[in-house]
């Protein structure tokens, strides 16, 4: 018989944990014990003996240092205030306000671990769209795609931009042959030609176009029938297809095959107004596809979303950071991302 694992949810409000709750029991049902308090003298008393539990999820302000005598590996601890990721304690730090799917997309990811669950058979493709130029899309695809092969993961980076400049980001220097570009124009493709072209660094990567698609008689369209065959023929567990900005036939076949959409923005009115326009055309209501994140913000500038519906859409917020590659918050905060794309 399978291990139950235990899990204990404490905040003060009955009914946020109540929806944790649901959402737990509906993914995991006999796999997990739940235990909820919303009462801290009952956690007092809960924890005057040893207790076995596997998952602890608390709420910052019923939150006691005696209480790490129990011994528990994995806190979530649920914050006020957004904050960096992974506290100098070890916890996970949750901001609790945010998207409840976040919350569970945390703990979420850590269960199927310990529960042994492993990934539905086949190749999830995960799309990181932007009506809005600028906004830090890339480096968010590719530190999401890092994020995911440090968690165990075998993943793809794609770039289907019409002008393919993440190389010096990986401080690469080699271009797709001809070869490539000939089956994408033919839409046929061979299993030597992609693995030529498949690079094998800090992540795998698609060799990128030396010349822009217009300049190799191509469209983006021609990278649909490419990652249809991709993600059938070769075994990896993500493909993360990086697009560009206008909204065509090829971002509706995109988002439709996608398994997940980040959809990125920032804090400015030219974001919103774009925003506002991609959501007349496209129903983001399904969260667990659609992931609004808001990118590079700044508390100290207007937040230009603050009063509109995009701004409780947004399931992540990246800070804006000079310094990307090197700074520790931020790769905690991809790993955060990629937490939610399991």
């Amino acid at each position: 018989m399978a291990a139950v694992h235990k899990v204990l949810l404490a905040d003060p409000e009955l009914s946020y944990l109540s929806t944790l709750e649901i959402m737990l029991l509906r993914e995991y049902g006999e796999q997990i014990s739940l235990l909820l308090a919303t009462d801290p003298v009952y956690l007092d008393e809960l924890f005057k003996t040893p207790q076995q539990i596997d998952i602890l999820v608390i709420n910052e302000t019923f939150w006691k240092d005696e209480y790490q005598r129990q011994g528990i590996e994995n806190i979530f601890m649920l914050r006020e205030t957004d904050t960096k990721v992974r506290s100098e304690q070890g916890f996970i730090n949750i901001y609790r306000y945010s998207n409840v799917q976040n919350v569970i997309s945390n703990v979420d990811a850590l269960l199927r671990h310990m529960v042994g669950e492993k990934r539905p058979a086949g190749c999830k493709l995960v799309l990181v769209y932007s009506p809005q130029g600028g906004c830090g899309k890339t480096t968010l695809a590719i530190g999401a795609a890092k994020a995911l092969q440090a968690l165990g993961n075998t993943v793809l980076y794609v770039d289907a931009e019409y002008l393919q400049s993440f190389g010096g980001m990986l401080n690469a220097d080699v271009w797709a042959d001809r070869n490539l570009i000939e089956e994408l124009s033919a839409g046929r493709f061979t299993r030597e030609t992609l693995d030529k072209n498949i690079i094998k660094g800090d992540i795998h990567y698609l060799a990128p176009m030396q010349y822009s698609l217009l300049g190799n008689s191509l469209q983006d369209q021609h990278y649909v029938s490419l990652l249809k065959t991709v993600r059938e023929a070769l075994d990896y567990d993500f493909i993360i297809v990086d697009t560009s900005g206008d909204f065509n036939k090829c971002k509706a076949d995109l988002i439709e095959m996608a398994g997940q959409v980040i959809i990125l923005c920032t804090q400015g009115r030219d974001s919103l107004s774009k925003m506002e326009a991609l959501l007349r055309n496209i129903n983001v209501s399904d969260e667990k596809k659609y992931l609004p994140v808001c990118n590079m913000f700044r508390a100290d500038v207007k937040n230009e979303l603050a009063d509109s519906r995009i701004w409780h859409l947004i399931s992540h917020k990246i800070p804006y950071s000079e310094d990307i590659k090197d700074n520790e918050d931020m790769q905690d905060l991809f790993m955060e991302l990629a937490y939610s794309l399991i």
